[in-house]
């Protein structure tokens, strides 16, 4: 997969300026993820910003799932696929052509963002994690990097200065830890202990922002 030039000089430093002016993002633990090397970024899904806002908080060009709906339209498949994004189709089995897609992405040395939870949750707390992420780990023996997604359901918030964007980066899932996991459950077991990596990061940010609360206080 070939990813547009003029995203990577161009698109993508334009929207992270944007978005630290008039969202104020915030990208904790960006340094940890590596410049090179196959790697997947898995995290919580909140809204439709999450997949370009999260493309540009990972320090390296990166490549995502979209849901195939969007490709119906010309337009939308060609800004798409330019930004780096290829279409799965949610119901689809574990082995899917989407799938192998995304392992390919990854054993070629890409970053690939995957949303384990299949679609965006509607009222904020994280749904159950698909198989898809595990097979992809499994597949690849890449590192995976748990992300956290806070405020992109709320833009109008972040706008006014109520709340803000924020991409949280945590410490890899090793290839060790995926294989471990992959011979007690398979797909479904990995893609479970990656989603309750997402959630000790809601935990350790909600407890901190309340440590700060008391303080303050």
């Amino acid at each position: 997969m070939k990813r547009s030039r003029v995203t990577d000089w161009i698109i993508r430093p334009g929207l992270r300026l944007v978005a630290k002016i008039f969202f104020r993002l915030r990208t904790p633990g960006r340094d940890t993820v590596p410049r090179k090397g196959g790697i997947i970024l898995a995290g919580n899904h909140i809204s439709d910003w999450d997949p370009p806002f999260v493309g540009i908080s990972v320090p390296r060009p990166a490549y995502f799932m979209a849901k195939s709906e969007l490709f119906r339209n010309p337009f939308s498949k060609f800004f798409l696929t330019a930004l780096g994004a290829f279409p799965v189709y949610r119901q689809a089995a574990v082995n899917s052509t989407s799938l192998r897609t995304a392992a390919e992405v990854v054993n070629s040395g890409k970053a690939l963002i995957i949303f384990p939870e299949g679609t965006r949750s509607k009222t904020g707390r994280m749904l159950p994690a698909k198989a898809g992420v595990g097979y992809v780990a499994h597949q690849t023996g890449a590192p995976v990097y748990p992300f956290l997604v806070k405020g992109t359901n709320d833009p109008l918030g972040a706008f006014f200065f109520r709340t803000r964007f924020s991409v949280i980066f945590g410490e890899p899932v090793a290839s060790e830890k995926i294989e471990e996991l992959h011979a007690e459950g398979g797909p479904r077991r990995t893609a479970e202990y990656i989603m309750e990596k997402v959630k000790q990061l809601n935990d350790k940010e909600t407890n901190a922002k309340g440590a700060l609360n008391e303080r303050q206080n």
